[in-house]
């Protein structure tokens, strides 16, 4: 049994990796656009990216002002006990690193906006719950902004139309009402199938997958990645919807089986700070952080 102060402990540990440092595999995926963009608009916020992106970590400050709402994704191993005691620490260890941090107290009262000024009350941090095969019990924070956040959208294709068109319209209209202020080059992620809600999850859960740019493993899923990514990046947007070659960094798409009568889509944004931080809590107790799980 791992003491609660220790889970609390790694929760905050999450948060200061979250809200500093991005994944290898999205900076990666910036300076690769930096190199190869070509207009001078585009290169320059491009530029600012990256140093701003040094600058954090040099500092040990937060990547961006808005850290978001914390939204934690517990993939179930072995250690159920752990995984009960790990659920009362998360919201202790958010609180505390909102004050050590320090991150912006954004959480509120959606009726009275009265803020709790430790990112915590009222259901948040929110915990999705899923079952793993394995031996150990891998824990994900994703922090949301809402300047992306607030560009999601739902719609319902009828499974009487070509759905691969339809997707492809539906995504690039978000795209174009969206333009500049989810702060491209972003990730989208989609969510196809389910319900509306299952579909919302999975356009979260599209965001974690790592290295960015990873195919899925549905071949058919993933053309369809490949073809909305080069669809996106047609659209001249570019970075910080100044123009420019790249407007997305990447395109992952989370499926679900769903209803003969429609497919629901949800299309979501996450800024070009991709942030999440992810632990592993083995049987033994050990804590393992990991970059790209």
């Amino acid at each position: 049994m791992i003491e609660k102060e220790r889970l609390i402990a790694a929760v905050m540990e999450l948060h200061r990796r979250a809200s500093i440092v991005l994944p290898p595999s999205v900076k990666r995926a910036l300076q690769e656009s930096y190199a190869e963009e070509n207009e001078l608009s585009a290169q320059y916020q491009l530029e600012t990216v990256l140093k701003n992106i040094a600058i954090a970590e040099k500092e040990r400050i937060p990547v961006c002002q808005d850290t978001g709402v914390p939204i934690f994704f517990i993939r179930i191993g072995a250690d159920l006990p752990t995984v009960r005691r790990l659920a009362e620490a998360i919201p202790e260890g958010t609180a505390r690193a909102t004050k050590s941090i320090p991150l912006r107290e954004n959480v509120i009262h959606p009726l009275t906006k009265k803020n709790s000024g430790t990112n915590t009350g009222w259901r948040m941090p929110f915990i999705y719950y899923d079952l793993g095969n394995e031996a150990f019990t891998e824990v994900t924070l994703l922090l949301k902004g809402y300047g992306s956040e607030a560009k999601t959208s739902l719609a319902y294709i009828p499974t009487s139309e070509d759905l691969g068109k339809g997707i492809t319209k539906f995504v690039l209209d978000c795209v174009r009402k969206a333009l500049g202020e989810p702060c491209p080059p972003y990730v989208i992620g989609i969510g196809l199938g389910g319900s509306s809600d299952i579909a919302a999850y999975l356009a979260k859960k599209a965001f974690l997958r790592l290295p960015l740019g990873r195919p899925h493993p549905d071949p058919d899923v993933a053309g369809l990645e490949r073809k909305l990514f080069q669809v996106i990046n047609s659209t001249g947007i570019g970075a910080m919807g100044m123009g420019g070659q790249r407007t997305a960094l990447a395109v992952h798409v989370e499926l679900c089986g769903t209803h003969s009568a429609a497919v629901p889509v949800v299309v979501a944004f996450q800024c070009w700070a991709d942030r999440q931080a992810s632990m592993r809590i083995h049987p033994d107790g050990n804590i393992q952080f990991v970059e790209e799980p």
